[in-house]
């Protein structure tokens, strides 16, 4: 997935902020200034199975349905989603830490790997709500912290939506300010 990864990065100048490639599923933050998301994920999707199914001698789909997107237009909520992803491992209890799990482009941040393609933290201030990477033990410890239940669940919710802007509670449509104190 790396290779293809570097592909698009480098035929469609896309930025990619995190990956992590789970058992049955992965979590890619990818911003494409230049080129359709949809376009994209079609060529890295279509390219992956291709590529596995050539290797394992089988035909057909590889991923189970189609991908789950949402557009990251706060500050705050691309913390929250890039914490999210580099969690989804501990949260699987795959692994007890974020630094821990093999297949993430934190272990390539972290100096433990070499990345295939660059990794992005910048975007017009998006990343003013993160630790700052130069302080990678910071940033571990940032990572580690788990988001309380009630903060997870409303990201799950956000996740759902085609746009994060601000999630509004239900009952009253006032913004939320649960997941605004987090980060």
């Amino acid at each position: 997935m790396g290779d293809e990864l570097l592909l698009l990065w480098f035929l469609y100048k896309i930025e990619i902020h995190a990956f992590v490639l789970m058992p049955n599923h992965f979590h890619l933050m990818v911003t494409t200034p230049e080129e359709d998301l949809g376009k994209i994920m079609d060529i890295f999707m279509s390219n992956v199975t291709r590529q596995v199914n050539r290797k394992i001698s089988k035909t057909g789909h590889l991923f189970g349905g189609p991908y789950f997107w949402s557009i990251v237009t706060n500050g705050r909520y691309y913390g929250h989603a890039l914490k999210y992803i580099y969690r989804n491992p501990v949260r699987g209890g795959i692994c007890l830490s974020v630094e821990d799990y093999e297949f993430s482009t934190l272990r390539g941040l972290g100096g433990g790997e070499i990345l295939p393609f660059p990794l992005h933290f910048t975007r017009v201030g998006m990343e003013s709500f993160i630790p700052d990477l130069q302080l990678f033990d910071a940033w571990l410890e940032w990572l580690n912290q788990p988001f309380p239940a009630e903060a997870e669940s409303l990201i799950r919710k956000c996740f759902r939506k085609k746009e994060i802007k601000e999630l509004l509670t239900r009952s009253s449509r006032t913004r939320n300010h649960l997941l605004s104190h987090l980060l």
